[in-house]
């Protein structure tokens, strides 16, 4: 069973907490430019329900955009569809053992992680493995040195430091779409998988 904890807002989190050694932002509250990925979500091996994604892929932005000012522009789609992008993720029931993976090309995801307690928690497991697992895919490494830093390995916490910040971003400079200025994330393309017949 998964410990309890309080389902406070993101934004409320991030207000009471800075990562140690961030300085100072932008009056957006995060490092401009935004550089927009995009990111290719498969979700036809998942036991979960296309309706139950919209909040998990909203986190992951929240995370990404509050503190390195990255979105991930996110297209859900059925297995088999666009599975050459540059970066794709797989939801599926289990992984043996494993929460999330990433193998330098591709990101496997377990539809229900299991995660260990953080001080300043993420609000949905799924949402913060996913978010850790963006970061290699960033090229950041695991850091077990603090629960609340989003590179630790299984647990709720989803806060990046200063370092972790610029080299996320160098990469995300690369893999961003060309021309978009927007500050915002935009809204999951479910690629019309929500609906009544998609929702088994």
């Amino acid at each position: 069973m998964r410990p309890f904890f309080p389902r406070l807002p993101l934004a409320l989190l991030l207000a009471a907490w800075t990562p140690a050694g961030c300085g100072a932002m932008t009056g957006h509250g995060h490092p401009e430019p935004v550089y927009h990925i995009p990111l290719v979500v498969h979700l036809g091996e998942s036991s979960r329900k296309p309706g139950e994604f919209p909040p998990v892929f909203e986190e992951i932005d929240r995370i990404w955009l509050s503190q390195a000012g990255i979105c991930f522009e996110i297209k859900a789609v059925a297995d088999g569809q666009d599975a050459d992008a540059d970066l794709s993720m797989w939801f599926r029931p289990d992984l043996g053992g494993l929460n999330g993976s990433y193998d330098g090309e591709r990101i496997l995801m377990k539809d229900h992680p299991i995660l260990a307690p953080a001080p300043h928690p993420a609000l949905d497991p799924a949402a913060r493995t996913a978010a850790h697992e963006l970061g290699h895919a960033l090229g950041l490494h695991h850091d077990q040195s603090d629960p609340d830093n989003l590179m630790a390995s299984k647990t709720f916490g989803w806060h990046l430091m200063r370092g972790e910040i610029d080299e996320a971003r160098r990469r995300a400079a690369i893999l961003a779409q060309p021309g978009s200025n927007a500050e915002t994330c935009g809204p999951p393309d479910f690629n019309g998988l929500i609906g009544a017949k998609a929702a088994r």
